[in-house]
């Protein structure tokens, strides 16, 4: 215990790090006090401002990204709106600054990983508890609802949103399965089971963005295990091929995810696409419409056309609602923070998060959220940080 409480103190500002991450998706309005404890630490003890050259080579597009939203304020047509938009993005500038400008060790950026898979999987197990004690509480009233019931009721138990908790599961999933590369007996690997269970849980709460970038993972898995393995297992073999068979049977026989699917093409975020494309070619592609003025176009939209299947305006689509607000220069910034380090990157692994946030940013407008801001800045801080450290590794 006492090594413990040592173990924790001694990583205090990865703990808090990533239990912002969790503060975001659970409780929002905590964010501020996390924020500042994260500002505290870093002022008293962690700030450290050696090769700031090298950092800002890191920092500066989420600066620039930042900044493409500052312009494109000075346009917008509801400022009481825009500056809340503006607010949360002020996280661009502060993070970046705070988690670069500190001197990170091998031991910290592991035990950063170690917690943050840690904490998913707590979540993961907390929420399973309260179903099993939601059903049998209420055993009555389950016996009149569909058999979907309580895959819809799990996310609403614990208040997490399906798409934003489970892309932290796919990110956890990275995590766990760049530890068993290349090792050889997957039998006794308590990671492996532990992925395996997160892609379970996952196909049971069924968000089809993150269930299909952890179908990517999975193959990422078994490709790279496969290419890395210098002798051939076939118990390894065998479970692997089972486990994958498994997971492919679920999905395909999941009446809630089957449900899911056929309602893809009806998605509100698909068929707004097209009139959004209408309004950016009214700019010619290159200008934007201002800080949250594409919202306000695309509500008049749906008013002068009685699309009354409409809840919102809200296009489910990063890229499209910064090609909508700020035109090209809003992209190109978006390019610069999540395709850059694509390039940049030399390991594998740490590349595959950017890839799954890109992906998942095609149905999601994450950067528009506070809780999709904080977790997107802090992890892939934390994976350029862990890619560098392993570049250094290998020099040495």
């Amino acid at each position: 215990m006492k090594e413990t409480f040592k173990t924790y103190k001694e990583n205090v500002y990865s703990v808090v790090l990533v239990v912002n991450i969790f503060i975001a998706l659970f409780f929002t309005k905590l964010i501020p006090f996390f924020l500042g404890l994260i500002i505290l630490l870093w002022i008293f003890k962690y700030r450290d401002f050696s090769s700031f050259s090298l950092k800002m080579k890191w920092i500066w597009p989420f600066i620039f990204y930042a900044l493409m939203f500052l312009c494109s304020f000075i346009f917008a047509e509801d400022y009481k709106e825009a500056l809340k938009i503006l607010e949360r993005h002020i996280s661009f500038i502060m993070l970046p600054f705070l988690i670069f400008c500190k001197k990170w060790t091998n031991k910290e950026l592991n035990f950063f990983g170690e917690f943050y898979v840690k904490a998913v999987l707590f979540i993961v197990l907390f929420s399973l508890i309260q179903l099993f004690y939601f059903y049998i509480t209420n055993l009555s009233f389950i016996d009149k609802m569909d058999s979907t019931y309580l895959q819809w009721k799990l996310p609403h138990l614990i208040g997490f949103h399906p798409t934003y908790f489970g892309l932290n599961i796919v990110v956890a999933s990275i995590l766990l399965s760049s530890s068993l590369i290349p090792k050889q007996e997957l039998l006794k690997e308590k990671n492996f089971y532990i992925f395996c269970f997160l892609s379970i849980y996952l196909l049971y709460i069924s968000p089809r963005t993150a269930l299909f970038c952890q179908l990517l993972l999975w193959c990422w898995f078994i490709f790279k295990y496969f290419i890395n393995s210098r002798v051939f297992k076939i118990n390894n073999t065998l479970l692997i091929i089972t486990l994958f068979s498994l997971i492919i049977t679920i999905l395909f026989t999941s009446e809630y995810f089957l449900d899911k699917m056929s309602k893809v093409l009806s998605d509100q975020r698909f068929l707004l696409w097209s009139p959004s494309f209408e309004i950016i070619k009214e700019n010619y592609f290159l200008f934007g419409e201002g800080l949250g003025n594409g919202k306000i176009r695309m509500s008049h939209y749906i008013l002068e056309n009685n699309l009354t299947q409409f809840k919102g305006s809200d296009l489910h689509n990063q890229y499209l609602m910064n090609f909508l607000d700020q035109g090209i220069a809003g992209v190109i910034a978006m390019i610069l923070l999540i395709f850059r380090p694509l390039f940049l990157l030399k390991n594998n692994y740490n590349r595959l998060f950017f890839i799954i946030f890109a992906i998942s940013m095609l149905t999601e407008s994450f950067l528009y959220v506070i809780k999709g801001i904080i977790m997107f800045i802090i992890l892939s801080s934390y994976f350029i940080l862990n890619s560098l450290k392993q570049i250094d590794q290998k020099q040495k």
